[in-house]
């Protein structure tokens, strides 16, 4: 007979940064709606977003006039959306990914650390990384945020290094990204490792590319985007490999659109390419990502995904978040390229070992997946009696 969920977990709501067309994101969502009814017991889990693809519509509490939406009557209406939001809920929770790295004056985090505080509400945060600060001020006000929550489940080292520096009296649990489930939220096993192309068959190139990063010069942006577009062109002229393209965020200012088109264009002549995006859903990248057989990414979910997969494939580590993952699963020297690669030729040498090696990251995929699993059966909400890894 399963166990009875406590109060808490009845009715957890889920924030983060969601409804940003943002493939990494919205798996966050699928899996912590499969993960708190499975190892919490929670009855309906809701998530401060948007309607999105891969969740059933009664899970998404915002609606889209409001989520995102700028100016003085936008924030307003979006805070109160949260504030509605947080009075029928019996936890919070911050729900995966790098949300404690910036904080202005005004932001949202106060008025959840407030709500916690009068309502006896408790708050956790599962699958999430702290730091690196954007700046002093914000290292402040989320430390101060931060002592308030109960529960935190850090995805890197790092992070349980920062918390434990600034004093945090919550109960630390160093666990793994949330992603680390997606098979399971998704009804499956950990996929076989895909084998190496047959001499005579085509193989498929998987790429996720990054529209905007924020903390790059123009110039370093560009001569890093020349070098995988080229180098992905280079390959394909080389080798039988056809491309498909992952658009894993589709956001109209901080998306990868303009990019992922640029690629597409300079190998469509060559080779056969698919584009899938954030449009098409969580699932349907994942079950394209598993069709590939080798993978090269700028998006670190992009990697992720590759990694359960059992596709090899090489990360540009363009935050300090990508170094933190490639280590924690012990990928290959020969697999791992530089921030800013600016020789093509490295990357097609590097994609190119790819079709012929068979190196592999030396941390097990089940252990990466039970790291992200700690996240919830460690927390003082788990059930006595929840459920294991799906067999294969």
């Amino acid at each position: 007979m399963r166990p009875e969920p406590g109060p808490a977990a009845r009715r957890p709501l889920v924030v983060g940064y969601y409804g940003m067309e943002n493939v990494g994101d919205n798996a966050f969502c699928v899996v912590l709606d499969w993960a708190t009814r499975a190892y919490w017991g929670a009855v309906q889990p809701v998530f401060a977003a948007p309607p999105m693809v891969d969740l059933p519509r009664e899970t998404t509490g915002m609606s889209a006039r409001w989520h995102g939406a700028g100016g003085t009557t936008g924030r307003a209406g979006s805070l109160l959306s949260k504030a509605a939001l947080l009075s029928r809920s019996s936890m919070l929770v911050f729900g995966g990914g790098s949300v404690f790295r910036d904080m202005g004056p005004l932001s949202e985090k106060k008025l959840f650390a407030l709500f916690s505080r009068f309502s006896g509400h408790p708050m956790a945060a599962v699958g999430v990384s702290v730091g690196p600060f954007l700046s002093a001020a914000a290292e402040r006000r989320l430390l101060e945020v931060l002592r308030r929550i109960d529960v935190i489940g850090v995805r890197d080292a790092a992070s349980a290094e920062v918390l434990r520096r600034s004093g945090y009296p919550g109960l630390l649990i160093s666990a793994g990204d949330l992603a680390g489930l997606l098979p399971e939220a998704l009804g499956e096993p950990v996929p076989p490792r895909r084998p190496r192309p047959a001499p005579g068959v085509r193989a498929r190139l998987g790429v996720t590319l990054l529209g905007v990063d924020y903390e790059a010069a123009a110039p370093e942006v560009r001569r890093r985007e020349d070098a995988l577009v080229e180098g992905v062109r280079a390959l394909v002229l080389k080798e039988p490999v056809d491309v498909t393209v992952f658009v894993f965020n589709t956001h109209p200012e901080h998306g990868d659109e303009q990019v992922s088109e640029r690629l597409r264009a300079a190998v469509s002549d060559h080779c056969d390419v698919r584009v899938v995006t954030a449009r098409d859903g969580v699932r349907a990248c994942w079950d394209e990502m598993k069709r590939c057989d080798l993978g090269l990414h700028m998006r670190l979910h992009g990697a992720i995904f590759a990694y359960l997969a059992g596709v090899p494939f090489a990360l540009v580590p363009y935050q300090k978040k990508c170094d933190d993952f490639l280590d924690e699963i012990e990928q290959p020297p020969s697999l791992r390229l530089g921030r800013v690669p600016e020789d093509p030729a490295e990357v097609t040498r590097v994609l190119a070992g790819m079709l012929t090696g068979d190196q592999v990251p030396g941390l097990p995929r089940e252990d990466f997946a039970e790291r992200a699993r700690w996240n919830f059966t460690r927390a003082p909400w788990a059930l006595s009696a929840a459920p294991g890894p799906t067999p294969g």
